[in-house]
């Protein structure tokens, strides 16, 4: 017998959107295949969609209100920002001198596990962002090769509307979470260990009575615990204390992208 694991992710670090976002995804890519499910299976994936409907339900009164039309430009303008630094790293790779070919080939490596984040739900790609600029700002190497690059206003500029556009969604956050009293963080530790308990039904699964598209689901939901694992979870500061719906890790307005 082959032991299957899913990749290593500490379900409770992730904030509320970011929980919501893999446990609605996973919903998504596991329907397709539930009828080759075990009963046990079937039976996790039962609860884990009783919990995520009533989830989304709280977080669409608070994240309804937030798409305002200036969230909405400031998330097209990051999005086009990182646009534009694929494309710098993209034609140095292809350059004929050694030099910007090396720093556009440093920043591809860099780039690859980050390079679809504009196209990710909304719920996800400012705290991925946020990981990019951090090991950027990390590693001196990348920051020369920005340099080699011309990029780095470009990764300036990224951080600054990633960052605005962060406090603005929290600060709307805030508000409408405080205004409907029916808070989806109250969810958060139902979710989490509906999560685990459906995650450990398909890794029995795949373990004791393996078929094409059990191991399928299986390559497919691990691939989403290793997405958000790289989203780093933030301490609460404590204007956070008495707002549980204000996330640790901003992830964007739209939970049904």
């Amino acid at each position: 017998m082959q032991q299957h694991l899913f990749s290593p992710l500490h379900v409770n670090n992730l904030g509320i959107d970011n929980l919501y976002a893999i446990v609605k995804t996973t919903i998504e890519v596991s329907a397709p295949v539930k009828t080759s499910m075990s009963d046990l299976a079937k039976a996790a994936l039962a609860v884990l969609e009783t919990v995520n409907a009533d989830m989304e339900k709280r977080m669409k009164k608070t994240l309804g209100s937030a798409l305002t039309p200036e969230l909405q430009a400031m998330n097209t303008q990051r999005n086009k920002l990182f646009a534009e630094i694929k494309r710098f790293t993209t034609n140095a790779n292809k350059s004929s001198s050694a030099t910007l070919k090396a720093a556009g080939s440093a920043y591809k490596i860099f780039l690859t596990p980050y390079w679809n984040t504009e196209t990710e739900p909304l719920n996800t790609i400012s705290g991925i962002y946020e990981e990019v600029l951090d090991r950027y700002h990390a590693d001196q190497t990348l920051q020369t090769a920005a340099t080699t690059l011309d990029i780095t206003t470009l990764l300036t500029d990224l951080e600054s509307v990633n960052t605005n556009y962060d406090k603005m969604y929290k600060d709307r956050n805030a508000e409408v979470s405080n205004k409907t009293g029916n808070s989806a963080s109250e969810l958060k530790d139902e979710a989490v260990h509906a999560y685990e308990q459906y995650c450990t039904a398909i890794e029995q699964s795949v373990s004791l009575m393996p078929n094409e598209k059990l191991l399928a689901l299986f390559a497919e939901m691990d691939g989403l615990r290793r997405k958000y694992a790289v989203i780093k979870p933030k301490a609460r500061k404590k204007d956070n204390d008495n707002n549980p719906d204000k996330p640790e890790t901003e992830t964007g307005p739209g939970p049904e992208a």
